[in-house]
């Protein structure tokens, strides 16, 4: 036996039972008003008149929000907003009140030099604006907490992909392998240059400590950057000694540019594991910086193939999500490889 899941209304049909609900309750409140504490008795007419005063401000409170209410207007301060409704209000409520008068008026054009027309034609207004102003709180209202929900959801996603990003160089840029293998150099070179040895120990505490800090800083400037993608490399120097070959050359004009945090030292990262530790006799990483135009675009090349089964690590995908959310969707990341047997990995985003 299984169970039906309950299937509930989708929001066009809410929106229009509220719409119909919300309006009607002008034919209640009125109708009961008249009845009882102006007229003292009920007429079908007055039941006839409200009924056309729902319909009408049904009718045109649809149209205007779709024709006029766009999202764009939830997307300002505050003040603004309410500013914005406080018009919507007097502007709704008066296209009906035109709708309700304009066949007196077309009947007989002379209404419009009487001022007992314009003193009703205005109360009206002040009448039905009552049920216009609580159509736009509510209309307003539900906007601004979805939208509000949509930034706390949003800004969530991004802590935890900069979380997730934050583990993943721990785990990739300096995982164990790589504490292990420098280590062991270290261990090395104690025994035959002692002033080596403590160099690179400083090397590797100071990536170490750039490593577990760079989340606090969402950009630092490239010469930072490059600094300790240095000291990745000359660590890695050690283990591959003349087998890797580092050319770095950068634009003067891009040194004080800023980098997402641990970007280069990522791609650098995948230089080593992907393209040099394939290679028996060892290759080259080389890093360049330029600006074309307002266009900062960062390339690590190194030796090696890309293989047809390659596939982008959780490493490289979390770089383009940074990417993404720190540039707004301009950034651009391509890895392809060279004919010289190269392969490249470019990254490019506008200056700000």
């Amino acid at each position: 036996m299984t169970k039906n899941k309950p299937t509930f209304p989708n929001k066009s049909k809410i929106y229009w039972l509220l719409q119909v609900i919300g309006w009607s309750s002008i034919i209640f409140i009125e109708t009961i008003n008249y009845t009882f504490f102006i007229t003292g008795e009920f007429k079908w007419e007055f039941l006839r008149q409200f009924l056309l005063y729902a319909s009408v401000g049904l009718i045109v409170s649809h149209f205007y929000k779709t024709l006029f209410i766009k999202q764009e207007v939830f997307e300002k301060t505050l003040s603004k907003i309410w500013i914005r409704a406080f018009f919507d209000v007097m502007i709704i409520t008066t296209i009906m009140v035109v709708f309700l008068y304009l066949p007196y008026v077309i009947y007989d054009l002379s209404t419009l030099m009487k001022s007992e027309f314009w003193i009703t034609f205005f109360g009206q207004i002040m009448n039905l604006g009552r049920y216009a102003i609580v159509w736009i709180i509510i209309y307003y209202l539900y906007h601004l907490l979805k939208q509000n929900s949509e930034i706390t959801e949003q800004k969530l996603l991004i802590e935890n992909v900069a979380k997730s990003a934050e583990l993943e160089l721990l785990k990739n840029q300096l995982n164990p392998h790589f504490l292990f293998n420098a280590l062991n150099s270290i261990k090395a070179l104690v025994l035959i240059d002692q002033e080596k040895a403590r160099d690179a120990i400083i090397k590797l505490s100071e990536l170490l400590r750039f490593t577990l800090n760079y989340e606090k800083a969402p950009l630092i400037a490239l010469n930072e950057e490059i600094n300790e993608v240095i000291k990745y490399l000359e660590l890695e120097q050690i283990r591959f000694g003349k087998r890797l070959d580092v050319h770095i050359s950068l634009e003067e004009e891009t040194l004080d540019l800023k980098v997402p945090p641990a970007m280069v030292l990522t791609l650098a990262e995948n230089a080593i594991k992907h393209g040099i530790t394939q290679l028996p006799e060892g290759g080259g990483i080389w890093i360049h910086s330029k600006v074309r135009g307002n266009l900062l675009t960062l390339e690590i090349i190194n030796s090696g193939q890309l293989k047809s089964t390659f596939n982008l690590g959780i490493g490289l995908q979390n770089l383009q999500v940074r990417l993404q959310s720190l540039f707004s969707g301009k950034a651009s990341f391509y890895l392809d490889a060279l004919p010289d047997a190269k392969v490249v990995a470019r990254i490019s985003y506008p200056i700000e």
